[in-house]
């Protein structure tokens, strides 16, 4: 088993969008206008190429992390997954503690924030484990009226939890 990770590249990309988990293809889409892989695929290298990673299992692009600058001081972060995230979650996690979050911090980023589906308690687990706190209820957010949670971290909260318990 290997674990590697690269950066944003279109095919790689589009390969986990069309392999998404079901709660991640209902969350990317749920904020779209649209419904087709392809587009999400470009407007994503559009936005955030210069700020996104893809993490690897065996050769095979299995997820990707990233943000996007909203304006000065605060970026919006996003991840999502194949059936396979399980296997790279851990290897994520250390990239976001080790390299993104020292990385927005030098950049001068003051918040990051994260909207995800309200159902979703696996987000819920890792966001918080990683320092993130709820901030509010999106009611009918999504385009089908999915609710939302954002989570948002500051440069001001207690700091970054360095170990992250995922049972």
């Amino acid at each position: 088993m290997s674990i590697r990770k690269t950066i944003l590249a279109e095919g790689p990309l589009g390969h986990v969008i069309t392999r998404l988990r079901p709660l991640d293809h209902k969350e990317l889409f749920a904020t779209r206008g649209h419904d087709s892989p392809a587009r999400a695929t470009d407007e994503i290298m559009r936005f955030c190429a210069p700020f996104g990673t893809l993490f690897w299992h065996d050769d095979e692009p299995v997820a990707a992390i990233g943000f996007f600058p909203m304006w000065p001081g605060v970026v919006s972060v996003w991840a999502f997954g194949s059936p396979r995230w399980d296997f790279v979650v851990h290897a994520m996690t250390r990239h976001v503690i080790n390299e993104m979050v020292p990385d927005l911090l030098n950049k001068g980023i003051h918040r990051a924030e994260c909207r995800t589906l309200a159902e979703r308690q696996d987000s819920e687990r890792w966001l918080t484990a990683l320092g993130a706190h709820v901030e509010g209820r999106l009611e009918e957010f999504g385009r089908n009226r999915e609710d939302f949670l954002l989570y948002a971290w500051s440069d001001r909260d207690t700091g970054h939890r360095r170990h992250v318990d995922f049972h």
